[in-house]
């Protein structure tokens, strides 16, 4: 029941470690510890009773991964293609497609959950989960991004939206792989995920789950604006986000993303999440929320935007929310992105003007954006739209018992047929030469203007009103905020990390500080 462990796949992390990328002030993400794979626990579900003419192999590739030593192991999926329903993975397990292994989902009607007629609500398991809260140190892997698949057999759950289908407000959709349980060290490597009938890979929920590193995986699934055409094969998939983080302590790079919700977004309990190098297409981008409690430091960093509904997007509303902080995007690229840059207190309806906005009391829930540095981004190519809540080159639009505080644009330079939206904000900084261009009326750079307050400019000059923190002024040896006002003299890492929650330079890099 044994089989010769393939060259490829391995339970090394050395390459994941040589690539952490941990930002000054943070914690390394933990790896997979997983011994050296062995042809003697090293399992093929063919020798467990899986073919590729079986409708079901749940069965048997289940009985593999059980197969699995305690000590650890690996399970092989083989060239071919394998029809399965969920499936749990004890601690200490590597889940390997071999080149050309497609793990196809059952599809719907056959999937446990969907069979005969949905009447009420039905909480679909999960594709692919640890097993319980000590299934730590897992490894899903293939050997090839393009030809080592897991197929979600998609259609027939985003046309029942299309339909208007009953079942459609019944079904609470799984996702492909989720990471829930208390159990930590996940890594995702390799492969390719399409068609998922919702979210790809969660990563963690409700703060469980911590600790996981998902890099060089495809993602495809259709946009959810394509037209409903049965006939010719046009089906738009909805609420399949790429990556929906809901844990602390998470790396994200080498990623293609194109989707038909957020591409990788930040939710509840999101901390310490790094995501770099990622190409995104079709979905709703670089996302935060809409539920967004007990959420900080999260760098987005040499991402590109191609066709993407939105760019760099924080959304929340009251009673999902609370002080959110330390969020960086730096060094990303966007072409034809309707909304580029989107901080939006107003998830669950925008009111007609910011000066009709109802004021309430602030609660613990209330959505408090504070400290955002937008740095490096180039955006080119957001068209035209009329409505009053989106396409502008630049959204900022908080509460007004809670404005959005101290948001710096650094060499930022947007392109779009419309000007910023500006309301309920507050120590707003353009500096280092940003420059909105409005494509469609030159002239105006701000459409709307209420309760906002901003410093430097934003039109292409370098006079950008307050001191732009630069290696030729600045000592290596003291700490200075994002305005480039000094906040500690001769100090070190050790101390700076003890300073109020922020973004700090020292010595030419940032500290994102977080909450004690």
């Amino acid at each position: 029941m044994l089989m010769p462990a393939t060259m490829i796949a391995q339970s090394d992390v050395s390459a994941e470690l040589a690539a952490q990328n941990t930002p000054d002030g943070w914690t390394a993400v933990a790896l997979p510890s997983i011994p050296t794979i062995t042809d003697a626990n090293t399992m093929s579900i063919v020798s467990y009773g899986a073919t590729e003419e079986s409708a079901d192999n749940t069965a048997a590739i289940q009985a593999a991964l059980n197969a699995v030593p305690d000590e650890g192991g690996m399970v092989v999926i083989p060239a071919g293609t394998w029809l399965c329903g969920p499936i749990k993975l004890k601690a200490r397990t590597v889940l390997h497609l071999k080149a050309g292994a497609t793990l196809k989902l059952l599809p719907f009607g056959q999937y446990p959950g969907t069979v005969g007629n949905i009447t009420k609500s039905v909480s679909l398991q999960d594709f692919i989960t640890p097993a319980d809260n000590n299934a730590s140190d897992l490894i899903i892997e293939g050997e090839s991004k393009e030809t080592s698949v897991i197929e979600g057999q998609g259609s027939d759950w985003w046309r029942l939206r299309d339909e208007k289908a009953a079942a459609w407000n019944y079904i609470k959709r799984g996702a492909v792989i989720r990471f829930t349980t208390s159990a930590q060290r996940f890594l995702v490597r390799n492969l390719r995920i399409q068609n998922a009938p919702g979210v790809n890979i969660a990563a963690g929920k409700s703060g469980k789950g911590s600790n996981c590193t998902i890099h060089d995986v495809v993602i495809r699934e259709p946009d959810s604006t394509l037209p409903f055409r049965p006939a010719e094969n046009s089906f738009p998939s909805h609420n399949t986000d790429g990556i929906p983080v809901w844990t602390d302590h998470v790396n994200i790079y080498n990623c293609d993303i194109s989707n038909g919700d957020d591409n990788v977004v930040m939710d509840s309990q999101a901390q310490y999440v790094h995501v770099w190098d990622c190409q995104f297409g079709t979905g709703h981008g670089a996302s935060f929320g809409s539920y967004t409690q007990h959420m900080h430091d999260i760098i987005y960093e040499n991402i590109t935007f191609d066709g993407t509904d939105s760019g760099f997007r924080l959304k929340s509303q009251r009673g999902r929310s609370g002080s959110v902080y330390n969020l960086t995007m730096r060094n990303c690229t966007m072409k034809n992105v309707n909304n580029p840059i989107s901080i939006d207190a107003w998830y669950d309806g925008r009111p007609s003007s910011p000066a009709s906005a109802a004021v309430k009391d602030s609660t613990a829930t209330t959505p408090y954006f504070h400290d955002i540095l937008i740095q490096n981004v180039t955006s080119t190519g957001t068209p035209y739209k009329s409505s009053y809540k989106s396409n502008f080159a630049i959204n900022i639009f908080g509460l007004p018992e809670s404005h959005v505080r101290n948001v710096t644009f650094d060499n930022v330079k947007v392109e779009a047929a419309k000007g910023m939206f500006l309301a309920y904000c507050d120590g707003i900084k353009f500096i280092n030469g940003c420059k909105i261009t409005n494509t469609k009326n030159p002239s105006k750079l701000i459409e709307t203007e209420y309760k906002a307050n901003y410093t430097g400019s934003f039109d292409g000059s370098t006079t950008d009103g307050v001191a732009a923190p630069t290696a030729s002024t600045m000592s290596t040896a003291n700490a200075y905020d994002l305005s480039g006002r000094m906040v500690a003299r001769n100090t070190t890492v050790s101390a700076v990390s003890k300073l109020s929650p922020g973004i700090y330079i020292l010595g030419g890099k940032k500290i994102a500080v977080g909450r004690k």
